[in-house]
């Protein structure tokens, strides 16, 4: 009797103690990877107007439980979200789903793609019109892509049977010029514009609020006070800079990049400011491969430059990089 006694002692305290290891572990395994966020940063293209075949022209995209909201489209913005949705399995990046978008300001390597946006998508299913918002002059810029794609709108509907009864309506554009202040908001994120300081007389960054993050997505602009207060401790800032190594060697762009762009050294002072959780440094003057551009710089060199005045946590941005 006390043998059986010990044991049913023994293996009561051998399931207390593996009830304990399981916690343990769990909480380990927690630790390591941190709590699953709702949302997500998804880098659709870094580059610069330079046609750098490792890196598309500039897009981001927020995904918040499954509904995804692009920051500007640049050259091969459709193609990277369908990327991102079959090789990093983000299905709000569906190109069907692509049905909100946000543009900084309009020069060709931040709008070049927005052609391949409104028709690509129209084309291959999306159900309902894009909605677009942006500063003075998204507008007209949109009247005229539909305007000069017209032939091919009717000569879709007229022929393409297969699609819906409303497919002509699916290709329309909503467009909202905005200002300064809450632009957007619905269940997933509450969306705020502040004016940045580009070549244009308006040019946008943009906040994300969701439930689980704050995202600062700059644009192209000079180092601002109004950069600085939206992100104010954000969780994730993304900033442009221009490294002083390829500065150097473009003294024909140094007066255009002092007047509208943002050098490492003004980035480490700006997000010395700011204090986001997560700076990633995008649209910058770098390649990954020398030969293809020998003046440009490499990540390494951006990081070394930025964390020369910056302690923070810092990455310089790929495409298909998810945050």
């Amino acid at each position: 009797m006390c043998y059986h006694n010990i044991l049913r002692r023994l293996f009561g305290a051998a399931i207390v103690w593996l009830g304990i290891f399981a916690t343990v572990l769990a909480a380990q395994q927690q630790s390591a990877t941190g709590p699953r966020s709702k949302t997500q940063v998804v880098l659709l293209g870094t580059g610069s107007p330079f046609p750098d075949p490792d890196r598309s022209g500039p897009a981001t995209a927020i995904v918040v439980n499954g509904s995804a909201y692009l920051v500007d489209f640049g050259a091969g913005v459709v193609r990277r979200a369908k990327a991102a949705m079959f090789d990093k399995g983000i299905a709000a990046l569906e190109p069907t789903n692509l049905t909100v978008a946000f543009v900084t300001h309009l020069h060709s390597d931040h709008t070049v793609g927005y052609p391949d946006l409104i028709f690509t998508p129209w084309v291959m299913g999306r159900k309902v019109p894009l909605e677009v918002y942006g500063p003075k002059g998204i507008k007209a810029m949109t009247d005229h892509i539909l305007a000069a794609w017209q032939a091919d709108i009717e000569e879709r509907v007229s022929t393409e049977t297969w699609q819906p009864n409303n497919y002509r309506d699916t290709c329309k554009v909503n467009v909202h010029e905005i200002s300064s202040g809450v632009i957007y908001k619905d269940a997933n994120v509450t969306v705020t514009a502040f004016p940045t300081k580009h070549a244009f007389p308006e040019t946008y960054g943009y906040r994300f609020d969701t439930a689980d993050r704050s995202i600062v997505i700059s644009g192209d602009t000079n180092p601002t006070q109004a950069t600085i207060d939206a992100c104010h401790g954000c969780d994730v800032l993304i900033h442009e800079a221009q490294t002083l190594e390829w500065l150097a060697k473009r003294p024909d762009f140094q007066p255009y990049a002092a007047k509208y762009h943002t050098n490492t050294t003004q980035l480490a002072e700006l997000a010395s400011k700011a204090k986001p959780h997560l700076l990633i440094i995008y649209h910058a003057s770098i390649v990954l491969r020398p030969a293809l551009r020998p003046q440009a710089s490499s990540p390494e060199q951006v990081l070394k430059e930025v964390l020369s005045g910056y302690a923070g946590e810092v990455v310089v941005g790929r495409d298909l990089d998810v945050y």
